[in-house]
């Protein structure tokens, strides 16, 4: 794979704000916390709200995988990430919810929701966009420096791990719906679900990769 420049901070710059800027206007019309039900009402996706993140990394991953970014982002990006994402939750997040918390401290009729056009949704978007975002700059170097290994185990996960990606939402679903009469705190539930969950993600994706012709795009 040919060698490529990493993006330029002007450009992650640009595509923060639009991320934010597109984040808050579909959250006026699907505020976070809101379900959005597929056919049937078990089958409920409770996370449409972060659908711009979802999409635009998804492009972005298959973009940076193309120009060779993984391999060519300076470490010193990394640690800007790190930084922004940093910066941005000790400011814009605590300044978000310090915000609700005066309005149960003023017993509001109504909390300011995280949509609706609010400026809290805004602040809330920003956040989340920086916080993403600089993630993904930080563990990329990180990793590569440190984790930039793979055994057998972390093959199989590997070439199966996009399968899971287009897979696991039904699937979880329909698994958290299966436990729903087991009465445990939600941290232990979570955890129940997660050990069931992951094997059988992965279970169902090496199935489904061995459809003929499925493993060459997936």
């Amino acid at each position: 794979m040919s060698e490529s420049s990493p993006p330029s901070y002007l450009g992650i710059g640009i595509f923060v704000l639009a991320l934010a800027l597109v984040s808050y206007l579909v959250r006026i019309i699907v505020p976070l916390g809101r379900s959005v039900s597929l056919f049937v009402y078990f089958l409920s996706f409770p996370t449409i709200a972060y659908l711009p993140q979802y999409l635009s990394f998804f492009v972005l991953g298959t973009i940076a995988y193309r120009r060779n970014w993984f391999r060519t982002l300076p470490s010193s990006m990394g640690v800007v990430g790190f930084v922004a994402a940093g910066v941005a939750a000790a400011t814009l997040f605590s300044l978000a919810f310090i915000s609700i918390l005066i309005a149960i401290e003023n017993a509001s009729p109504q909390l300011p929701p995280f949509g609706l056009g609010t400026w809290q949704s805004a602040v809330y978007a920003l956040w989340d966009s920086i916080f993403a975002v600089g993630l993904c700059l930080g563990l990329i170097p990180l990793f590569r420096r440190f984790v930039n290994g793979q055994g057998r185990f972390g093959r199989f996960l590997a070439q199966h791990s996009y399968t899971v990606y287009i897979i696991h939402i039904p699937l979880v679903v329909f698994l958290a719906y299966a436990l729903r009469g087991i009465e445990l705190a939600a941290l232990p539930k979570f955890a129940m679900a997660a050990v069931i969950g992951v094997p059988i993600c992965f279970a169902v994706a090496y199935i489904v990769r061995k459809i003929p012709l499925a493993s060459r795009v997936l």
